[in-house]
């Protein structure tokens, strides 16, 4: 007869050992712990497994290979824990990761010291560091500790870690449940683990949560399992599960090991992190790094102290200087935000000078602008603040006329500005400069290109020029016939005639008269009588000049031309050209007298102008036609006979009480005209635009405003988890039933139906299993085949009835039944390479271990597509086998496999368990 430990008596039959007696299941436990102790003990005193102590226990011979085996297991896993700590504190520290003092192990060293270095960087980068991208090495312990911001006890005294991926050396029945979560994390949203993987069990789930009764007083979860610890006055038995009393006196008064605090509202132990609490003594040289159940002081060069201190370089530290203490210390005042303590007294901070100070370059073309003790963010130059974007959108100066470019130009809108491009020629008289863009006149006087007669001066003009009559000082004597510029010598004039008297006198008488200033002379002709001998006709102030039968008085006093002498001649006085009508002034022109000479000017509003004929004339000047802008951009300009008027643009008007005709000021629509838009109205430079509230377009009147169906046209975006609600303005998200929507108002969260917190049983069954699933829940009862019983440590497990078998039963039949719940999302991703959702491992004793996995039952509807062999597969790894999804199901649908395992020795079976495993694919895909 074999009990059903039938696993101690194949380890005893391969190690050639023959015994009449099998020993109890409490012996082996008992045998193996105080060798695994004796293990620890021995990696922590020596820091080696060479020596083998076995002094703590006496092994009987029957279990002295066993306890070996269990001394160097134990051993080497201590020694390698010890050697992974020495590396984290390393990468902690800064250091090399290729080895130091007191390493025994280089390559537990090396490896937990670069995942620390790992850790650290995914943490300074702000990345989750549960990202499934880590899943490769978030396994790994160096790597939690040293990049998730606080963690779970490992271990604490009065304590036993119990973890999953330990292999219990005891048998089948105890083998390894390794569970994969099955949907990828949204990028979204960073949920707990317990909330994304939808598969019992999962690595870091709620385990003391999902099964009751796993520990008699305290279960706590850890990061792969779970462990059992005791109230105040209670030890935790050798069984790791229940609880005793502590003999009187010896009542352990801490719930929680050293570095812990019990959190009493959920009954668990958590760390306390004596770096922010200010409980650590690290030196002011040193940085306090907090770990799990501690922490460590990292050595920091303080090459910079505090005032009245400096730094020992002895003693690695900053010490008081002797000069402080005769110095008593201030306390300075404090500031208010926005200002600094600069000399003892508060200075503004100028947030603009730096960026990190200022979100203003979080929009784009925003610049800061300091004020006293704050800052405000403006748009730049070219660029206005968009109530509805929040944005800085460019101005487009050319489409609101708010620029200056000439009429003969194109305005062309750039990105804060805008170009002026010329249109038109320059026309006659102006040439274009293509440098600058504009015209420049021609001086045609210079130029020699003007057709000013030799008599005649040029002077130059915008876009022409003018001829101006020469000047001369000659003097010139006139006749009534020619003038010309003579030197008459004048002989002197004698009253005694040379002529006789009688002879005069008789032939007067028969001869006519001279004319007045002539007289006949005894040959009878008519001769000039030279008045200026015979008398001095003129005055004192002039000279007399003999004429031919006359004379003329010129004055003594020279006046220069355009002058004329006084009639007393002591002075000499204007000539008024344009009164007397020596102007020569042409048609429209105006003459204006000057002293010395006189202009012709046209009238306001008129230009001079010659005539091909040669003369001049004066027409009217199109004011608004000139470089020159004569109204403002806003308005637009009218010519008229001599002048012009302004008349303002569409969306500008005149102020009645401006005195200033030719100045518009902007209509501010959205104030004078009430309800022109239908929800909002915003004005700029010369007119308004409508604009909607957030969930609203603007309708083809540019007036009224439409709702937005957000579910439509962001449907690509999927706004919901679930279904999509339009509302007015905005939309609604709403869950399937089984599920409730998070806060953020988009996710669905699935209920745990089978959690006590929601107040309801829903698996009434005495031995029913409560599985929960995306949006719903499956109520299993387990039923164990004839001959078996439910395990009341385990209620997931069926035992045999009867702990002794007979013949070949006690190696066919299965020792033990595991019932093991899965639940997965509709049409899951897989990788190519598949899935691992299912773990078996058994002992590595054996010759050979066979895994058989097939489907016992499918349960769909007609329009969904049932799981076949194909979309599961099998990976054996020596004494274990992963169970693969390599193709995704489609929900709902539940399937029941049934994977066997059977261990063989010499060729001949020893041994067979069986594990179920119920896949709950729920019908959503989330």
């Amino acid at each position: 007869m074999i009990s059903k430990f039938f696993w101690i008596l194949c380890t005893i039959l391969i190690a050639g050992q023959h015994v009449s007696l099998v020993a109890s299941a409490g012996d082996i436990s008992e045998y193996i712990r105080k060798c695994c102790i004796s293990g620890l003990r021995n990696a922590r005193t020596s820091g080696s497994c060479a020596t083998k102590d076995m002094a703590p226990a006496v092994i009987p011979q029957l279990w002295l290979g066993l306890c070996h085996s269990t001394f160097e297991v134990c051993c080497s896993r201590e020694l390698d824990h010890q050697n992974c700590e020495l590396g984290r504190l390393a990468a902690l520290d800064g250091t090399r990761c290729d080895g130091g003092e007191n390493v025994t192990s280089h390559s537990a060293f090396a490896t937990c010291c670069r995942s620390c270095q790992i850790g650290l960087a995914v943490k300074a980068s702000k990345v989750n560091c549960k990202d499934p991208l880590f899943s490769f090495i978030s396994a790994i312990e160096s790597y939690r500790d040293c990049c998730y911001e606080d963690g779970s006890p490992s271990s604490g005294s009065e304590s036993s870690s119990i973890k999953s991926n330990d292999t219990n050396p005891l048998g089948l029945d105890d083998n390894e449940n390794k569970v994969i979560p099955e949907t990828e994390t949204d990028p979204e949203s960073e949920s707990d683990p317990d909330e994304e993987g939808t598969i019992v069990l999962t690595g870091d789930d709620d385990i003391c949560g999902k099964i009751p009764n796993l520990c008699a007083h305290i279960c706590e979860n850890t990061f792969d399992a779970y462990q059992c610890k005791c109230h105040d006055g209670f030890k935790l038995d050798s069984n790791n599960v229940t609880c005793s009393a502590l003999p009187a006196g010896e009542a352990n008064n801490k719930v929680c090991p050293s570095g812990y605090d019990l959190d009493e509202l959920e009954s668990k132990c958590i760390d306390i992190d004596e770096c922010k609490e200010l409980s650590h003594d690290c030196k002011i040289s040193q940085y306090c790094h907090n770990t799990i159940g501690g922490y460590h002081c990292l050595n920091v060069k303080a090459k910079e102290c505090p005032e009245g201190q400096h730094y020992d370089g002895e003693l690695d530290e900053c010490k008081v200087s002797k000069t402080a203490y005769s110095t008593e210390i201030r306390k300075q005042p404090s500031c208010d935000d926005g200002f600094n303590l600069k000399d003892g007294s508060c200075t503004d901070i100028d947030e603009c000078a730096d960026n990190a100070t200022n979100n203003c370059h979080s929009i784009p073309h925003q610049e800061c602008r300091n004020t006293l003790g704050s800052y405000l963010c403006h748009c730049k130059v070219g660029f206005n603040l968009d109530a509805t974007s929040n944005e800085c959108v460019d101005i487009n100066e050319c489409s609101i006329n708010n620029h200056n470019c000439l009429p003969t130009q194109r305005c062309d809108n750039t990105i804060g500005s805008y170009i002026c491009t010329r249109l038109q020629s320059c026309g006659t008289g102006y040439t274009l400069n293509a440098e600058t863009g504009n015209c420049d006149d021609d001086d045609e006087c210079y130029l020699k290109t003007h057709n000013c007669p030799y008599n005649y001066d040029c002077y130059n003009t915008k876009g022409s020029f003018r001829c101006y009559r020469k000047t001369t000082t000659t003097r010139y004597t006139t006749t009534p016939s020619t003038t010309t510029t003579t030197t008459t010598t004048v002989k002197p004039y004698s009253w005694e005639t040379r002529y006789p008297a009688a002879n005069y006198g008789t032939s007067s008488r028969t001869q006519l008269d001279c004319s007045s200033g002539f007289y006949r002379d005894s040959y009878g002709a008519c001769v000039d009588i030279n008045e200026c001998l015979r008398s001095n006709p003129c005055g004192s102030h002039q000279r007399c000049i003999n004429t031919n039968g006359h004379y003329r008085c010129e004055s003594l006093l020279q006046c220069s031309p355009g002058y004329k002498s006084t009639a007393e001649g002591t002075s000499c006085v204007d000539i008024d050209e344009c009164a007397t009508g020596e102007h020569n002034c042409g048609e429209r022109q105006i003459c204006r007298n000057r002293n010395g000479g006189y202009v012709c000017a046209c009238p306001t509003g008129h230009e001079l102008k010659r005539l091909s004929a040669g003369s001049n004339t004066c027409v009217d000047i199109n004011e608004c036609a000139l470089d020159q802008r004569v109204c403002p951009s806003n308005a637009q300009c009218f010519n008229t006979i001599g002048s012009f008027y302004c008349e303002c643009k569409t969306g500008f008007q005149k102020r009645p009480d401006d005195d200033n005709n030719t100045q518009c000021f902007d209509i501010d629509e959205c104030q004078v005209l009430t309800g022109l838009c239908q929800q909002k109205c915003i004005n700029f430079w010369g007119g308004y635009r409508c604009t909607c509230n957030s969930g609203y377009q603007l309708g083809q009147d540019n007036r009224t405003c439409n709702d937005i169906n957000e579910c439509e046209v962001h449907k690509d975006y999927k706004l919901c988890m679930g279904t999509c609600i339009n509302t007015p303005g905005s939309y609604q998200c709403s869950c399937p039933r089984g599920y409730t929507l998070s806060a953020d108002g988009s996710t669905c969260r699935d209920i745990d139906e089978c959690t006590t917190e929601t107040g309801s049983h829903v698996c009434t069954g005495r031995n029913d299993i409560c599985t929960n699933t995306r949006g719903s829940y499956k109520c299993t009862t387990i039923n164990c085949p004839h001959g078996y019983t439910i395990d009341q440590e385990q209620k997931n497990r069926c035992r045999q009835n009867s702990n002794f078998c007979d013949g070949e039963d006690c190696y066919t039949k299965p020792s033990a039944y595991t019932y093991n719940f899965i639940t997965f999302v509709s049409k899951l991703m897989i990788p190519p390479e598949g899935r691992p959702i299912f773990t078996l491992r058994g002992p590595l004793w054996y010759d050979n271990i066979d895994f058989d996995l097939k489907i016992v039952r499918i349960q769909t509807t007609n329009n969904v597509q049932k799981a076949t062999d194909a979309n599961f597969d099998t990976l054996k790894n020596n004494n274990q086998v992963n169970v693969l999804l390599k193709q995704s199901l489609e929900g709902p649908q539940d399937i029941e496999l049934e994977l066997s395992m059977t261990v063989f020795t010499n060729g001949m079976p020893r041994g067979k368990s069986v594990a179920k495993l119920f896949l709950f694919v729920s019908q959503h895909t989330f």
